[in-house]
């Protein structure tokens, strides 16, 4: 057994199609060589960084990291995120899982990355966390706006109308009290390489918004059978700008939804969407991070949830 690390572009196919095969053995759902290319390729480098675990030449495991440039404190510097990590049934065990992730730090932090960050499901989260190999920072919140509610549950469906200008009416008094002040964050992604290769994985599923002084991107999906439109980013956030794009939103895809949902941390009132509580969250978004050099980066703002300006265009996912 061998555990080797390599670019996207170092790759064989045969390796690509050992990937794509050992992701559909795991998660059981589709997938190709191709859209791994194309989902590992989406960045300012061009590549993503692959640890491969292999038994007699047969990938068996598999830890991505995706390049991203942050802006901390003003500078800025090179982080991965986690792209995810799968093992075989077969080759599962925790020494085969530290092995695999040891691997990964060592190469990625010789390669002069200053921090990782990534979005452990409720599986994995306790081994990260207990075993430290990441350290938490938080969990993002969820804001929603329900136009439809029989969408969201069906035996409301006669509700929809009162819904409909309940909500309608909550982001006109949202726009109306909204603030134009635009929130800080200590670490935030750097738009100027990100935005232009994020969208592109799976291209023309997004749309655009011009808001403000920057843009926002949303998608629209099927989730757990909800018409939903995930707001995966807006680049200037203010509250005025998230009302702005809740109307945008609504006007352009009425037809097609049932609920708007943002995912990240908004530290202003007046958002056009409502704040839901913990205990009803429909999933946790556990944010996580390791950081390799501590010379470069305070552990007091790294790890402190606040500073982050951190929402879905960060996961990979959406």
């Amino acid at each position: 057994m061998e555990f080797v690390t390599k670019k996207t572009i170092e790759l064989t196919q045969e390796e690509k199609k050992q990937i794509a095969k050992l992701f559909e053995e795991v998660f059981e759902l589709p997938y190709s060589p191709e859209f791994f290319e194309k989902s590992y390729v989406c960045n300012y480098l061009g590549y993503s960084y692959h640890t491969l675990f292999k038994d007699n030449e047969v990938v068996v495991g598999v830890n991505s990291m995706v390049p991203i440039e942050y802006e901390v404190n003003g500078k800025i510097m090179p982080f991965v995120n986690s792209g995810g990590t799968m093992i075989a049934k077969s080759h599962r065990g925790i020494d085969n899982f530290c092995d695999l992730i040891d691997e990964s730090y060592d190469y990625i932090e010789k390669e002069g990355y200053k921090a990782y960050v990534g979005f452990p499901n409720d599986n994995s989260y306790p081994l990260y966390i207990g075993m430290g190999i990441m350290e938490d920072i938080g969990r993002m919140y969820t804001y929603m706006l329900p136009f439809r509610v029989g969408g969201v549950k069906k035996k409301l469906a006669m509700l929809n109308p009162l819904s409909k200008l309940l909500c309608r009416c909550y982001i006109m008094v949202n726009g109306w009290m909204s603030s134009k002040e635009v929130a800080q964050f200590k670490i935030r992604k750097d738009h100027t390489s990100f935005d232009e290769y994020r969208y592109k994985k799976n291209e023309g599923a997004y749309g655009e918004i011009a808001v403000g002084n920057g843009k926002a991107y949303y998608r629209v999906m099927n989730h757990d059978g909800v018409r939903t439109a995930f707001i995966v980013d807006v680049t200037e956030k203010t509250a005025r700008n998230f009302c702005k794009v809740c109307t945008e939103i609504w006007k352009r895809e009425k037809n097609n939804i049932d609920l708007i949902l943002y995912v990240g941390n908004l530290p202003f009132k007046h958002h056009g969407m409502i704040k839901v509580p913990r205990k009803f969250e429909p999933k946790n978004f556990n944010f996580t991070g390791h950081i390799f050099n501590e010379k470069a980066i305070d552990k007091g703002v790294f790890y402190e949830f606040g500073s982050w300006d951190v929402n879905l265009s960060n996961y990979d996912l959406i």
